[in-house]
C-alpha cells in the first residue's frame, strides 16, 4: 500500500520555543506547556495534539529536527507526543535531506512504500537541499502557506 510521509520540525513549527535542546530537566508540564529546570518555558501551539491524532489516522509522521534528541526526546515525551511519530531524527546538525533520505530508507526496510513526502517546517532554510535528494517533496511553509494547525489539517485534506 502506497503511503504518504509527513515530515515535521520541531521548533517554531511544533512549539513557541526556537531551541528546544537548552531545556534542562526535570520537566514540570502543565497541558501543552513544558517548564525546565530553569523556569524557561516551551507551549505547543494550539491544535498541535488534535491535529497529530488526526494526522496519524492518514500518514507516516517523522521528524526532521536540528537539535538534540538526548534534550529534546525527554520534551516529546513529557507531551506524550513521542509515539506518534515513526523513525524521528532528531540530530545536532542541519541536514535535513540526510535525516528524511535515512527516514524513507527505514521505512523501506520496514516494508512501507513511501510514494510522497510532505515537510512541514517554519523556514526555508532546508528546501532546497532536501528537494535535491527528494524532487517530489511537498513544502508547506508553517505560519506562511498555512496560520494553524487546523489549516494545515484542511490543506493535507485534499493533498
Amino acid at each position: 500500500m502506497k503511503m504518504k510521509l509527513l515530515v515535521l520540525d520541531l521548533d517554531g513549527t511544533l512549539w513557541d520555543h526556537e531551541d528546544a535542546s537548552r531545556l534542562v530537566p526535570p520537566f514540570r508540564v502543565y497541558g501543552d506547556r513544558v517548564v525546565d529546570a530553569y523556569g524557561e518555558e516551551l507551549n505547543l501551539f494550539p491544535g498541535v495534539r488534535e491535529f497529530l491524532e488526526w494526522a496519524g489516522e492518514r500518514f507516516l509522521i517523522s521528524i526532521a529536527s536540528w537539535n538534540l534528541e538526548e534534550f529534546v526526546r525527554p520534551v516529546l515525551e513529557a507531551l506524550n507526543l513521542w509515539d506518534y511519530f515513526i523513525f524521528p531524527k532528531i540530530e545536532g546538525h542541519p541536514d535535513k535531506a540526510a535525516m528524511i533520505e535515512r527516514t524513507m530508507a527505514e521505512l523501506r526496510a520496514a516494508g512501507y512504500d513511501v510514494d510522497e513526502v510532505i515537510y512541514v517546517d517554519d523556514r526555508t532554510i532546508h528546501v532546497d537541499e532536501i528537494m535535491e535528494i527528494i524532487p517530489n517533496l511537498r513544502f508547506i511553509h508553517m505560519w506562511v502557506d498555512v496560520g494553524s494547525f487546523e489549516e494545515l489539517k484542511k490543506m493535507l485534506e485534499v493533498l
